[in-house]
């Protein structure tokens, strides 16, 4: 996994520094494809030039799932900032209809670690957005890369990209409704009564070394925002997370780099497992964990992440161990 954080083009130019209007308020939740208005991390939006746009986000001091860590944001509020500016970019960019079905190919991000801390004011980003690998169907956008540079206080954060597909709803149906029709059991599946910590675990023991299996909470108000007929890209990031914090033992870790793809849809009624083959240790306690989540023995998602030791203050582990 390469860095994306180089020296070169690291500074954001005085135009679009100074864009305060950015940072009001968050855009339509529709567009970022969120049921509730507070987990859209979207605070505005505007076209530059062709393909590129500048837009505007802000995290809070603390966040109900994605939580900090001794003083560090959680670096996942980063795969979910680039997720909601694509799909916010392929319709208030290029005018998808909202109710068009999306498919996520992949994600990535890298971060600079320093410039993660947590504040006593939530943080503003500004981000760059350049989108390409344009496609479109009848006049449609059908699917687009969109690449990424995000700004804290003017200084380059981190970066990624994403990459989906869009389909009108009669596509969709006609690509997933023959697999719905043929599930054997309830969508939706009863589940535990979880509380607190437990409702944000998504993994389950199978009782061989890093090996598990997907069990998360369907009523998990982040990880499961809205009805869906299929396990969530962001559900499968989150068990990648969790597998490469648990080879970590009790060291604490946050994944500082990712690179995920999505092979094709985890099914909700079938059970997805989750390996992990962790890399060896580097000179500063880091280390690279390759995952692989599988359903009927064939690979759904696969993700590298590049975690790396962060000090916590007692009782504020959390999911990273």
């Amino acid at each position: 996994m390469g860095s994306l954080l180089s020296d070169a083009d690291c500074l954001l130019t005085e135009e679009e520094a100074g864009s305060p209007e950015l940072h009001q308020q968050t855009v339509p939740r529709k567009y970022v494809h969120r049921a509730s208005v507070a987990e859209v991390l979207l605070t505005g939006w505007r076209q530059v030039q062709p393909d590129h746009f500048i837009l505007g986000a802000q995290w809070p001091r603390t966040h109900s799932f994605y939580r900090p860590v001794a003083g560090v944001h959680d670096p996942l509020l980063l795969a979910e900032t680039i997720r909601q500016a694509g799909m916010l970019l392929a319709h208030a960019g290029y005018g998808v209809p909202l109710d068009y079905p999306f498919l996520l190919w992949d994600v990535s991000y890298q971060a600079d670690p320093a410039r993660m801390t947590v504040e006593p004011t939530p943080v503003d980003l500004t981000i760059r957005a350049t989108c390409h690998e344009l496609r479109f169907r009848r006049g449609v956008l059908a699917g687009m890369r969109c690449d990424t540079d995000i700004y804290r206080d003017g200084e380059r954060l981190g970066g990624g990209s994403m990459r989906l597909d869009c389909m009108p709803p009669e596509t969709y149906a006609r690509i997933r409704g023959p697999l719905l029709a043929a599930a054997k059991r309830p969508m939706v599946p009863a589940q535990a009564d979880y509380r607190g910590e437990a409702m944000d675990r998504v993994l389950e023991p199978t009782g061989e070394p890093y090996h598990w299996r997907i069990q998360a909470d369907r009523r998990h108000p982040v990880l499961f925002d809205h009805p869906v007929d299929h396990v969530p890209g962001m559900v499968l990031v989150e068990a990648m997370r969790q597998a490469a914090g648990r080879v970590a033992g009790r060291r604490v870790v946050a994944p500082f780099g990712l690179d995920a793809d999505f092979v094709r849809y985890a099914e909700l009624h079938l059970p997805v497992f989750v390996r992990a083959f962790p890399g060896p240790l580097d000179e500063n306690g880091g280390r690279v964990v390759r995952v692989v989540a599988e359903q009927g023995g064939e690979p759904v998602a696969r993700g590298v992440l590049n975690v790396r030791p962060i000090s916590a203050e007692p009782g504020q582990g959390g999911r990273y161990q």
